[in-house]
């Protein structure tokens, strides 16, 4: 598991279990950079089963759904929480929704959580035919309703796998992983550029000064070494 250990004492106790802290480090997507390096590096140490944990769910943090088979969004009753998930749009990557704290008097805020989460979901496009994203309650604090949400992972991975929707799932992460790593090598090389170093200061000043548009200073950073054009 990628996660923090301090909050997971029982887990972090068991021998057949490894945490690893992966800090986002300003990382958008709510994982660390190197998530994907780590989670192959766990696969072919034989952990069979790998636990990714996000810093939070939003707009700019969903990267996670396109690395791992099952997405399970974690919601709090009564902290606001309906709402925003539903206006967030972390809906129509979620293959399973689950309520917390369905304890003590706080059930009846999970119960009626729940009851939101799964009108909202009938008002979307499943993403698979073989597929509905359940709405389920649990507790960690009592442990209640754990065993659901792991049968229910279950239940996706084989009729995944048998409909040969994992493997295409996985083919597809494989592609969107490359064009990141391509997209993060070329911002690296941009920027550590000498000539990229030498004219950037100047440039944007120019542009926050109005002095230059933004197309033309795009351009300008881009392709300078074709156009010859003086800044």
């Amino acid at each position: 598991m990628m996660a923090d250990k301090t909050r997971m004492e029982k887990l972090s106790l068991e021998e057949n279990a490894f945490i690893r802290p992966s800090p986002s480090g300003g990382t958008l997507g709510g994982v660390a950079r190197k998530t994907r390096e780590t989670m192959l590096v766990c696969e072919a140490a034989g952990f069979d089963v790998v636990i990714v944990e996000t810093v939070g769910v939003g707009q700019s943090e969903t990267t996670v759904a396109s690395m791992v088979d099952f997405f399970l969004v974690l919601m709090l009753a009564g902290a606001g929480d309906e709402l925003q998930g539903i206006k967030r749009g972390v809906l129509e990557l979620a293959d399973a929704i689950a309520i917390n704290k369905a304890d003590g008097d706080n059930i009846e805020k999970a119960k009626k959580a729940a009851k939101i989460y799964a009108g909202a979901l009938q008002l979307l496009q499943p993403t698979s035919p073989n597929w509905k994203p359940p709405v389920l309650m649990c507790s960690a604090l009592e442990m209640t309703g754990i065993t659901e949400i792991w049968q229910t992972v279950v239940k996706f991975h084989e009729q995944f796998t048998t409909s040969g929707e994992l493997k295409h799932k996985r083919q597809k992460q494989a592609l969107d992983w490359l064009w990141s790593l391509v997209e993060d090598g070329m911002r690296e090389r941009f920027y550590a550029h000498p000539e990229i170093k030498k004219r950037l200061d100047q440039i944007t000043r120019a542009v926050a000064r109005g002095e230059t548009a933004a197309t033309l200073a795009a351009d300008k950073l881009l392709f300078f070494l074709d156009n010859h054009r003086s800044v």
